[in-house]
């Protein structure tokens, strides 16, 4: 089983997929080291602040390799349009998330595209559009180890069918 560890930058998808691979031996993969290790780094997107990755192509590569009965954590920000069997989506409050980008050194117009994505959904929507169960959950008040509860089943299984959990920050953009 292949699991999407998706979410806005800050979210806590990176502290969440190592934290899985330690405590049930799931093998994680950041999907940023993925694409440089294939090649797929095509440029670096100045007004955005981040590398350009050929998402076609890295998916090509990873559905060729999808001959596995372990579960893999594909760790990133782009990681429910790869091959996918279940995509989980981390949320958090934007008035958490801004000091948390802040402190990472984002720019003002970085930091601000990225609340906005968060408190419209973004990349939830996104994940939707992927034909895989998404499994949605809010980081803002969970410690990493109550998140990691929230996404296992109580036999410490995956979770892989749909369950959105209620996010709504749409208020956000108001204030």
């Amino acid at each position: 089983m292949r699991i999407a560890v998706t979410g806005t930058p800050g979210v806590g998808k990176t502290t969440l997929s190592r934290l899985a691979a330690q405590h049930y031996g799931w093998e994680r993969a950041d999907v940023r080291e993925l694409a440089q290790a294939h090649s797929l780094v095509v440029a670096y997107d100045e007004a955005d602040e981040a590398d350009v990755v050929d998402v076609e192509a890295l998916a090509a590569v990873l559905a060729a390799e999808r001959a596995s009965d372990h579960v893999e954590v594909l760790d990133g920000h782009l990681s429910h349009l790869l091959p996918v069997d279940v995509v989980w989506v981390v949320r958090c409050d934007p008035r958490v998330l801004e000091g948390r980008l802040r402190e990472r050194g984002y720019s003002e117009a970085k930091v601000r595209e990225n609340l906005e994505a968060e408190a419209v959904d973004l990349v939830l929507q996104e994940a939707q559009g992927a034909g895989v169960p998404v499994v949605q959950r809010d980081s803002t008040r969970r410690s990493p180890e109550e998140l990691l509860s929230a996404f296992v089943d109580a036999e410490g299984k995956p979770r892989n069918t749909t369950d959105l959990e209620p996010v709504d920050w749409s208020d956000w953009l108001l204030e």
